[in-house]
């Protein structure tokens, strides 16, 4: 059988066959092992990198529209998602499934959230900091992605009819969001012309990051779920924590951009309040308990 190996003629076989069943999942332990680790100094920089950049007056040297976006994401940052990063890793430690996909969608939150500042922003006292936030992030997630038990998670997740509806909403929303981006990039392409209000560069990172990676994900993520795989689950619900979090970030700077009167800016739009209500709903949904059993067992060490 695969996985095990048989010697014979001696009394080890037992012995032999438990040890190929073991290592495996070592491996697996270990890889959420440096996830967790890698999370703990996520949160850690998270909280120094949020408070230096609401709190150091002229930090951000970019312009204002750029300027007082991130600092509307350092306050979700510092107040929402650091705090949430923290409990999610000791449930996660402690073997709580549940805590999984959260801390997977957290992990993608910090990574897509920082590549901003790393390629986004002008040159900073905090740079190096930036880096090791995205660096870490990054690395994290792929620790946890290969860490991850799909299947245990799915059998602590809510299993009904609501995760294809859920897994549309995730189509629906990285499709058009992606043919948004996708139309005016043609546009730009036939005249010439952009988004007004926004930096060109700005511009550029935004489209790239979203149409190469957050556009795609969701679109999977909402693929997988409404066909009720095992890991679609997972993924579902990291992607509609990740949105809501992420459409808090974005309101965020927005409210920080109309009170510094940047042209073109509004706090509190209706779509993002939308958005992010249904990222709210969806996660909450997935991530209700389906049954009560026994929890993960935590890493070996």
């Amino acid at each position: 059988m695969k996985g095990q190996t048989t010697v014979e003629g001696n009394g080890h076989r037992d012995t032999i066959v438990r040890l190929a069943q073991v290592v495996p999942e070592r491996r697996v332990n270990a890889s959420l092992r440096a996830a967790y680790v890698l999370s703990g100094a996520i949160a850690v920089l998270m909280i120094a990198s949020s408070a230096l950049g609401l709190f150091v007056h002229g930090l951000y040297r970019d312009t204002a529209w750029g300027r007082e976006a991130v600092r509307g994401g350092d306050l979700v940052t510092l107040v929402v998602v650091a705090p949430l990063l923290i409990a999610t890793l000791i449930f996660a430690v402690r073997g709580s499934a549940r805590a999984q996909p959260v801390l997977l969608g957290l992990l993608v939150y910090s990574a897509y959230n920082y590549a901003y500042y790393v390629f986004g922003a002008a040159f900073n006292d905090v740079f190096l900091l930036h880096i090791a936030l995205f660096s870490a992030s990054v690395f994290g997630l792929a620790c946890a992605l290969a860490g991850v038990d799909a299947e245990a998670i799915r059998s602590r997740l809510r299993a009904d009819t609501a995760a294809r509806w859920i897994g549309a909403m995730l189509v629906v929303v990285g499709a058009l969001q992606g043919l948004l981006w996708g139309v005016l990039i043609v546009r730009y392409a036939v005249t010439g012309e952009l988004l007004h209000d926004i930096p060109v560069a700005g511009q550029h990172l935004v489209f790239a990051l979203d149409l190469g990676l957050l556009m795609p994900t969701l679109v999977l993520a909402g693929i997988l779920l409404f066909r009720r795989t095992a890991f679609g689950y997972t993924l579902g619900a990291a992607m509609a924590l990740m949105g809501a979090a992420y459409q808090l970030n974005l309101m965020a700077g927005g409210v920080f951009q109309a009170n510094a009167d940047v042209p073109g800016t509004k706090a509190f739009p209706p779509e993002g309040i939308l958005l992010t209500a249904l990222f709210v709903v969806a996660a909450a949904i997935l991530l209700w308990p389906r049954k009560e059993v026994p929890a993960l067992q935590p890493p070996v060490t």
